[in-house]
This record gives structure tokens, sequence and C-alpha cells, in this order.
């Protein structure tokens, strides 16, 4: 068995402008954040004046939002490797949420402020026009702790500003779960949990869909009944430490590539239902099939980078997008909801020229303030995170790990 480093060098391209990135990771985040741009300001858009078949076909756009089924499947990879590898470490612990805290907690509790800015205004400015109730004030803390995924539902401000923020609870309380589990079981027993956990959860979301919770979203968002996601990526975090499987990867890669042909034509038959979520069949095989798509997708662009896939996924723009995806997931849903509010007075539309034009004026602000958030806050904060060591200075080799892994 060859180091981590030893494999991802293997697969990265050397000409890549950071060493310390693997740039076909940086294009499945762009991916993943693109396809839900387009699932929020296509597919969700108003555009049925078009006619039945354009309508059909932007709405098929909808099911861009198994981009987030995407970041859970690389949340569980990237996570997965680099406690993996800092499993012995006596900082194991600390430095895993100190990191953590300074790459998630900044950007979002500034939006959170920045709500309670606004609410506060609405409430004060009541008399004048812009009025928002108290209640709104309740939305607050249940973000600062990470439980909006246990809602069953918020009033459409709060729903504005907040619904794309349950996918971040879902990671933060798998971050509560995967450090223990990988750091106390054997790589066997931790198999066997992830196997469990992958054939378990789409039974959980059947049992919650019909029977549980019906009628709510709470088997598309409680964090059991996505855990199969999160689960593939840290098992296929098990498999790439693993020579052998490497091996067999590039020695069968016409194996990889019509798996990954055959799940895609699974895709494209479920498109349907994967528009319309809320379905038995999206409940059942429609989450399966999507995280062993992204899956092989994931395992595609590591370990065949000349194939067309990973030349899509080096696409510099895709990889910039994928650089600034974080910020732009939290923002850009709000950024374009309260852009057609404020020019056209009405909700997001694209069936005409003033609503194209006010979507693509939403994405550019979404752009625009990602890029400079990227660069004047993220990156250094990030940066600052990275004083938390899993080893001491003693350990080299280990901290050069574990910083590639992170810097990903």
């Amino acid at each position: 068995m060859v180091t981590d480093v030893e494999g991802l060098k293997a697969v990265s391209r050397t000409g890549a402008p950071d060493a310390n990135r693997i740039p076909e990771l940086d294009g499945l985040r762009g991916l993943a954040i693109l396809l839900v741009i387009l699932c929020h300001y296509v597919g969700s858009a108003q555009h049925a004046e078009l006619g039945p078949w354009p309508h059909r076909v932007l709405s098929a756009f909808g099911a861009g939002w198994s981009g987030v089924d995407l970041f859970f499947v690389l949340s569980g990879f990237l996570i997965g490797r680099i406690l993996l590898d800092a499993r012995t470490a006596p900082s194991y612990f600390q430095a895993f949420y100190m990191r953590r805290v300074h790459r998630i907690l900044p950007v979002y509790y500034s939006w959170i402020l920045f709500y309670a800015v606004v609410v506060a205004a609405g409430i004060w400015l009541a008399p004048w026009g812009f009025s928002l109730p108290t209640s709104a004030l309740r939305q607050i803390p249940i973000e600062l702790l990470f439980l909006q995924n246990m809602q069953l539902g918020m009033p459409h401000f709060q729903w504005v500003w907040f619904a794309v923020t349950w996918s971040l609870a879902v990671e933060e309380q798998f971050y509560l779960i995967a450090p223990p589990l990988i750091r106390f079981l054997s790589p066997h027993k931790l198999v066997i949990v992830l196997v469990n956990t992958i054939v378990l959860a789409p039974i959980l979301r059947i049992i919650v869909f019909r029977y549980w919770l019906p009628h709510t979203f709470a088997a598309d968002f409680l964090m059991p009944c996505r855990a199969d996601a999160l689960g593939w990526g840290i098992l296929l975090a098990l498999a790439w430490r693993n020579e052998r499987f490497r091996s067999y990867l590039a020695k069968h890669p016409v194996v990889v590539q019509r798996t990954l042909g055959g799940l895609f034509l699974g895709c494209a038959i479920l498109v349907w239902w994967l528009a319309r979520p809320r379905s038995i069949v999206t409940e059942t095989i429609g989450y399966t099939w999507l995280a062993a798509f992204y899956a092989c997708l994931l395992v595609t662009a590591l370990s065949q980078n000349e194939t067309w896939v990973a030349r899509v996924l080096r696409w510099r723009p895709l990889r910039r997008l994928g650089v600034v995806s974080y910020c732009v997931y939290i923002i850009h849903l709000a950024a374009n909801h309260f852009m057609h509010e404020v020019v056209l007075h009405a909700a997001p539309q694209i069936y005409n020229l003033n609503g194209v034009a006010v979507t693509l004026l939403a994405l550019g602000l979404t752009l625009g303030v990602a890029s400079i958030s990227w660069v004047y806050f993220e990156k250094p904060v990030i940066r600052r995170g990275h004083r938390y060591k899993y080893w001491s200075e003693g350990k080299p080799e280990a901290a050069e790990l574990l910083a590639r892994a992170e810097s990903e």
C-alpha cells in the first residue's frame, strides 16, 4: 500500500496551478453548485408562459437539486480521507473541529447576522412600508444551532433566506458522528457500518415518507435519511487508500466507464421524478441511484484523468466556480428572489427578457460577492484555522499530508 499523497500525485496534473489541489475535485464542486443554480434559477422559475414543451424542458432543470447529493459524496470522501489519515493523531478531535469551525462558521454566521439586521430593520421600519414580524427572529437560534433540517416548515421570507441551509445542518450533524466512528472503529468494522448505512437509509426514508412524517420534507432533510450519500464518500475514501483498488481501476478503465454510463442512463430515466421531488420513486431508488452515480463519477475523476470527463472537470471556469461554491450556495437563492422582487416586483421568472436579465444580474451579483468573500474573508480565515495541527512539528510528513487533504 502506498501513502495517500503518492496515490493522489498519480492522478493529479503536474501542471496544475496549485500542487496541493486536485483540479478535478474543484471541478466536481463547480458541477455540484452549477446544478443547484440551474435548479433554482431555471427549473424553479416561472416559465409556463413559454408554452407546454419549453416549460417541460426547463422544468427538467429542477433535477439540479441533486447537486446537493454530489456535495454530500464529496464531503464524505474528503472528510473521510482527512480523518482516516489522522486517526492516530494526538490532536485528532481538536484540529478537525477547529478547522471545520474556521471553514464553515464565518460565512454562514455572517449570513445569519445579515438576516438579523434585515429583520430588525423590517420591524423598526414597519410604519414606512417595509414590515417583518418579530416572529422572524425565532429562526436565528435554530440556524445558529444547525437544527433547521428538523423544521417541518417556515414562513416565506425565512424560507427564501435559509432554505438551502438544511444541507449544512446535515453536514454538521455528520461531523459529530464521523470523527468518533473513524477514530475508534477498525477499518473492517467501519466498512460494515458504512455498508449498513447505505442499505438502511432508503428503508428509513420510506418509513418517514409514508408513515412517520408524511407530507413533510423530513425524509429529504433529516441526516439519517441522507446518510447513504455521505457513507458512499467515506467508503470511497477507505477504498482509495488501498493500492489494489487503485491498481484495478487503472487496469480496467472500461469497467469504470461502462458503470458510469449505466448509472447516468438510469438518472436520465428517473429525471421525470427527480425534477419533482417528494415522490416515492425519489425517496427510494432516486436518492440511492444518485449517490451511486456521483460516487462513480468521483472515482472516474480520480482514476482516469485523460478521459473527457476529467477534461471537462478541469475546465478553468468550472474549477473557479468550485472554489467559491460555499458562499455561492448560501446566498444564491435569496439573491435571485430579492433581485426579482426589487426590480420586477414579482417571483423569479425567465419567460421574458426582463426576467432573464434580472436572473443574470442576480447570478452576477452572487458570483461577485462569493469571489470577494473567498479572497478577502474565507481564504485568510481558513489559513488561520490550519494553525491547529493534528500532529506536532516532529511529524512533518503527516502534517503535510493533512494540509494537502484539507486544502482540497
